[in-house]
C-alpha cells in the first residue's frame, strides 16, 4: 500500500501543483505516524466494543458501547476523509484503487447500507493492515538492520497480527453465544489467549471450541501458526546467513593492505571485481565494497576475498574502516539509488573523492561522473582521473557506426578475461635516450607487443607519437596477451 508516483503511470511534471502539495502532506513522517497510531486506536476500539457485546452484533448497545460505537465512527469518518484527500491527490486513479483497497473495505460499516448486515463491523479488523502500510513508507528513516528485509519482516508480523485479531473476534463471536458454561470463558481476554495459545501450540489451548464455527477458527488459527513459523524461520535464517557474507563480521579491517576499495555497488561493480580476478597481477588483491543496498539489491556472484560493507561511502568513518589510508586504488561509482537524480549522484561522488584524496593523497582514485561539466571539481581535488559513462558509450556507438566491426577489437582489449589487453609499465633506464619507434620495432619483435602511447613523466600521455625520446620516469602503454616486464 505504498504511496507514489510510478513513471509509467504519469509524468511529475504534468501534475497539478495542487496535487502535488496533497502527495507531499501525507508524504511527511509525522502525517503516517499520526494515521498509524489512530489505526491502533480504532482496532482497540473495536475489539473492546465486541468483548462488551459478548461477540452478539444483535446484543442491544449498552451506553459504553453505544459511546464506544461513536468514537469508532468519528475515526472512520477521519479515514473517509483521509481516503477522499488521497484520491483527490492521486495522479492515477487506477493505482489508487490498487493500494488502498482494503482501507476502502475498512471504512464501509459507516455506511447505513452495510450496517444492516452487523458482522460487517469485523472489516474494521482489516483497518490493522494499514499499519504495515505506514512502516514501509517510513523505512528510509529505519536503521539498516530493520530496513534491510523489511518486506519480510513486515509480512510475517502482519500475518501474525491479522491471526491473532481474526481469531479473537471470530471466536467472540461463536464461541461467545453458545450456551452458558461452554462459553464463559471465551471473553475478549480468553479469545485472544486461546487464539496466541493455539497460534504458537499447534493445538486449541486452553479448550476446545464447541461450535462447529469455533472449531473451524481454530484449525485455521493452527494452520497459521505452522505457516508462520516456517516463513519466520526461513526468514531469520536467511537473514543471519546474508548478515554475516555481506557485514565481513570476520574480517579483520585493520589487516587489510594494499587493498582495493569500491564505492557503490551496480552491475558496473561485478564487471571490475571480474576484471580484477581475471587479472594475473591483481587477482588475489583484497577489494572491499562500500555500498547501501536497497532492499531488492543483491551482491550476486561476487567471488572470494571480496569484503562487503553496508555503510554510506560518502562517510569519513566508512571510508576509514574500510582501510583507505592502505588501499592502493578506490573506484568510485556513480550512486542513483533511492531515486537520486544525476546531479546528486554526481555531487557524492565529488565529497567522496575528495574526501578520499584528503584521507590518502597517496591513494590512485579514479571516479565515475556522468555530466563532464563537474570534471573540473576532481581535477582541482588531484583526483587521478574519473570516467564520464555516458560519454564513452556514445562514442564507442558512433565508432561502432562507423567502422564496421570495430567492437570486437574494443571487447577484446578493454577486458582481462580473453584475449588481448592494455598494460601500462615502467620504462627501464637502458631505454632513456632512445626513441619511440625503435622500441616499437624491438617489442614487435621479440614479444610481440604493440607499443601504443607514452606518458612522460612531467606531461600528458601522448598516443602514438610521431616522434618522441625517452628520458627518466617516462611509462609506456603497450597492446599485449599477459602482463610483462621490459
Amino acid at each position: 500500500m505504498k504511496q507514489g508516483l510510478n513513471r509509467s503511470d504519469v509524468r511529475l511534471h504534468e501534475v497539478p501543483l495542487w496535487q502535488r502539495s496533497i502527495m507531499r502532506f501525507f508524504g511527511r513522517p509525522w502525517v503516517e505516524v499520526t494515521i498509524g497510531v489512530l489505526i491502533v486506536v480504532s482496532v482497540i476500539l473495536t475489539l473492546v466494543e465486541f468483548a462488551l457485546t459478548g461477540g452478539s452484533f444483535e446484543a442491544a448497545p449498552s451506553l459504553t458501547t453505544a459511546r464506544l460505537e461513536t468514537a469508532n465512527n468519528v475515526l472512520t469518518i477521519v479515514f473517509s476523509v483521509e481516503l477522499l484527500f488521497r484520491f483527490l491527490g492521486a495522479p492515477s486513479k487506477i493505482r489508487f484503487f490498487r493500494e488502498f483497497w482494503i482501507d476502502i473495505l475498512a471504512v464501509l460499516p459507516l455506511f447505513r447500507v452495510f450496517r444492516a448486515a452487523r458482522v460487517v463491523r469485523l472489516l474494521r479488523l482489516v483497518r490493522v493492515l494499514r499499519l504495515f502500510g505506514v512502516v514501509s513508507r517510513l523505512r528510509s528513516h529505519f536503521p539498516y538492520v530493520l530496513r534491510r528485509g523489511l518486506v519480510e519482516y513486515l509480512f510475517v508480523c502482519g500475518l501474525l497480527v491479522v491471526t491473532v485479531l481474526f481469531g479473537t473476534g471470530a471466536m467472540m463471536f461463536f464461541e461467545g453465544r453458545a450456551t452458558p458454561g461452554e462459553g464463559d470463558s471465551f471473553d475478549l481476554t480468553g479469545s485472544f489467549w486461546f487464539s496466541l495459545y493455539s497460534l504458537f501450540a499447534g493445538e486449541p489451548i486452553p479448550a476446545t471450541p464447541h461450535t462447529i464455527g469455533g472449531k473451524l477458527v481454530a484449525v485455521f488459527v493452527m494452520f497459521m501458526g505452522l505457516t508462520i513459523f516456517a516463513m519466520f524461520t526461513g526468514t531469520v535464517s536467511a537473514f543471519m546467513v546474508e548478515r554475516f557474507r555481506e557485514e565481513g563480521r570476520f574480517v579483520d579491517w585493520d589487516q587489510l593492505e594494499d587493498h582495493i576499495v569500491i564505492c557503490g555497488w551496480n552491475s558496473k561493480s561485478e564487471i571490475i571485481v571480474q576484471e580484477y580476478r581475471a587479472s594475473t597481477v591483481s587477482n588475489s588483491v583484497p577489494i572491499v565494497v562500500i555500498a547501501q543496498l536497497e532492499a531488492d539489491q543483491t551482491l550476486g556472484e561476487i567471488g572470494a576475498n571480496v569484503h562487503f560493507l553496508n555503510d554510506d561511502f560518502t562517510r569519513v568513518p566508512a571510508l576509514e574502516k574500510a582501510g583507505i589510508h592502505r588501499a592502493r586504488t578506490c573506484i568510485i561509482l556513480s550512486d542513483i539509488s533511492g531515486g537520486r537524480s544525476e546531479q546528486d549522484a554526481d555531487a557524492r561522488t565529488i565529497l567522496a573523492a575528495l574526501t578520499v584524496e584528503k584521507l590518502n593523497p597517496a591513494v590512485y582514485t579514479c571516479a565515475e561522473l556522468l555530466n563532464r561539466s563537474y570534471g573540473t571539481h576532481l581535477t582541482m581535488g588531484h583526483v587521478n582521473d574519473y570516467v564520464v559513462s555516458g560519454e564513452y558509450s556514445a562514442y564507442m556507438l558512433a565508432q561502432a557506426a562507423m567502422n564496421r566491426g570495430l567492437m570486437g577489437v574494443f571487447t577484446e582489449l578493454l577486458t582481462y578475461q580473453r584475449g588481448n589487453e592494455f598494460y601500462r609499465l615502467d620504462l627501464p633506464d637502458k631505454w632513456h635516450g632512445r626513441t619511440f619507434l625503435e622500441l616499437f620495432v624491438e617489442l614487435k619483435k621479440t614479444r610481440n607487443v604493440t607499443l601504443v602511447a607514452v606518458h612522460p613523466e612531467d606531461g600528458e600521455m601522448l598516443v602514438n607519437p610521431a616522434e618522441h625520446t625517452f628520458g627518466p620516469g617516462d611509462e609506456v602503454v603497450v597492446i599485449a596477451e599477459h602482463e610483462l616486464k621490459l
